[in-house]
């Protein structure tokens, strides 16, 4: 604004603990910020006489403050379908018995119709206190009288008698193998042969695929329901507000189907964002067969990568190559895909396989490689995500040769973890593939979650940080779980690999610049500098120096995004 004749801004932040990560590690004591953007950092002495009669002087009392949290990979509307308000789903995500479980779903059961869908979160990641996962007899006993669909995270999935029966699943259906454009999965059955309705990734996909077909519904690459854009509304307005709670001011969302880009299209038109998001589409390319992608590709005339603003922007594909050891859809369609893919000038976002001592990677590798002699992918910030297990350094080089970032997930390595040591005949039950060359418990469980992030680093790698939510759930009592994971290599089964720990400043790099660069958009976020987007948090401590033993108590008091406040801890 205007006073004087001169500009002042806003809003001056005071006598704080300011936490920049700029390129040489300031720490400040005070932001001016003039609309949505930083317009100073430095001294009490340099910013506080920059303030006019209309500025907001706010002294922090020593308060820390860091830009705000990043996150690379979360499935932002499926996550906000799970809340309360949008009125969805059944969240079950912190569910850690069948019981609870049960009684959730035996509640949606009393007000909905008879025959009506009722689905549900994902499972909680780690482990059930019943050292089983619930089956259809389960879902029975809660619902008798309407289908159920239980997402056990990924594709995946746990469903009831009645939606077996509505997906033709019975003792006499073959497991779903043999087409070259579909998916490998499993039907989990009991001792009699009898599907117990534990489906596995190209079994579910069969199972959706009828079930779709009796609804009307299209095909997409996650979840099952659509739903209206109302209830998609809310659903984001909540999952923006979780996420804000947590110092969360950016997010890359992943496989988003391009008919729910108008919902988020219609919350910024609106100004009621409080995040931003890259928008990595995901395309039911399990579904189609390789000639129709490659058509669908070419043809394309929508809204290309990079397109969009500082809310909301195109980011490029994502592609799940594997799941729980199965390939989601023939490698030699994800290859076709690759390359042509890079031909058309996106960069992909590449799920790929937990534990890499076997050779799926390479087939990824190999891959990527082809698409890169044609045309270049380094500097296309194409990233491969989880990464879990990634210990091969011959792997990671090959990653490094090609400019390939590792979008590692702590907070979810931090829960799951706990599920894999804990429960591992339950999983052997499911015919989930092992790494090969597995020794030991430990080894077992650090190929399905370890993540070796200061060997990455030491490399060259760049390396971000992100949960998978809604497969982990974010908590404003416990905001900064992933942060705790990525430097303390702590889970629900121990340290994992107490040699890769790293320090608190690399971490909160992780996920913040680090991310802005991995989307080319450093130039805009990820510090706070002159000039980038007003885009912070406020925390109760200082998350560099507070001791390992009071972390995770530490909060957010509030979150800026744009120079608004959008969060403040009652």
């Amino acid at each position: 604004m205007i006073e004087d004749g001169r500009l002042v801004p806003d809003t001056v932040l005071h006598n704080a603990h300011v936490i920049t990560l700029d390129g040489v590690s300031t720490i400040a004591e005070a932001i001016a910020v003039e609309g949505d953007r930083i317009v100073a950092v430095g001294t009490d002495a340099d910013v506080l006489p920059l303030a006019g009669r209309g500025t907001r002087v706010s002294d922090l009392h020593g308060a820390s403050v860091i830009p705000g949290l990043i996150d690379n990979h979360t499935h932002q509307l499926m996550a906000g379908l799970d809340s309360a308000e949008a009125g969805a789903k059944v969240n079950v995500a912190s569910s850690t018995s069948i019981a609870e479980i049960q009684a959730l779903i035996a509640a949606r059961a009393r007000r909905v119709r008879p025959g009506e869908w009722i689905t549900t979160s994902c499972l909680f990641r780690g482990a059930l206190t019943d050292g089983r996962f619930p089956n259809r007899h389960d879902l029975d006993a809660a619902a008798p009288d309407n289908p159920v669909y239980v997402a056990d995270g990924g594709r995946n999935i746990i469903v009831n008698t009645r939606a077996l029966e509505l997906a033709g699943i019975d003792a006499n259906t073959p497991e779903p193998e043999g087409d070259p454009e579909l998916a490998d999965g499993h039907i989990v059955r009991d001792e009699a042969g009898v599907p117990t309705g534990h489906l596995i990734v190209g079994a579910g996909d069969r199972a959706r695929l009828n079930w779709w077909k009796r609804l009307g519904q299209p095909i997409k690459m996650w979840d099952f329901l659509d739903f209206d854009v109302d209830t998609n509304l809310r659903a984001l307005r909540a999952q923006m507000r979780t996420f804000n709670a947590a110092g969360i001011t950016g997010v890359r969302d992943m496989g988003v189907a391009p008919r729910e880009i108008d919902t988020y299209v219609e919350l910024v038109r609106r100004g009621e964002a409080t995040v931003r998001t890259n928008l990595v589409l995901g395309l039911p390319v399990q579904y189609l067969p390789t000639d129709q992608i490659i058509a669908a590709l070419r043809a394309y005339m929508g809204p290309k990568q990079g397109f969009g603003d500082e809310w909301l922007r195109i980011g490029g594909l994502k592609v799940v190559a594997q799941n729980y050891g199965y390939w989601s859809m023939h490698p030699e369609k994800i290859r076709a895909l690759l390359v042509e893919g890079n031909r058309l000038g996106w960069s992909f976002a590449i799920h790929g396989t937990p534990g890499d001592l076997g050779n799926d990677i390479e087939i990824l590798l190999d891959a990527m490689e082809e698409a890169h002699r044609e045309h270049a992918i380094d500097g296309a910030r194409w990233s491969y995500e989880h990464a879990f297990g990634l210990v091969n350094p011959d792997h990671q080089r090959r990653l490094l040769d090609l400019g390939v970032t590792i979008a590692a997930n702590p907070h979810l390595s931090y829960v799951g973890a706990g599920r894999s040591a804990a429960m591992q005949q339950a999983l052997q039950s499911l015919h989930l593939e092992e790494p090969p060359g597995v020794t030991t418990e430990h080894r077992r469980t650090v190929l399905r979650w370890g993540q070796p992030i200061r060997t990455w680093i030491g490399a060259g790698h760049l390396v971000t940080g992100g949960s998978d939510c809604p497969a982990v759930a974010y908590d404003s009592e416990n905001p900064f779980l992933g942060l705790w994971a990525t430097f303390s290599q702590e889970t629900l089964a121990g340290v994992l690999m107490p040699e890769e720990k790293i320090d608190r400043e690399t971490a909160l790099r992780i996920w913040t610049i680090n991310n802005a660069v991995a989307t080319g958009e450093e130039h805009l976020k990820g510090s706070l500098e002159p000039g980038k987007l007003a885009d912070l948090a406020v925390l109760t401590g200082d998350p560099l120096l507070t001791p390992d033993a009071d972390f995770l108590s530490l909060k957010v008091a509030e979150t800026v995004v744009g120079g608004k406040t959008v969060y403040e801890r009652g």
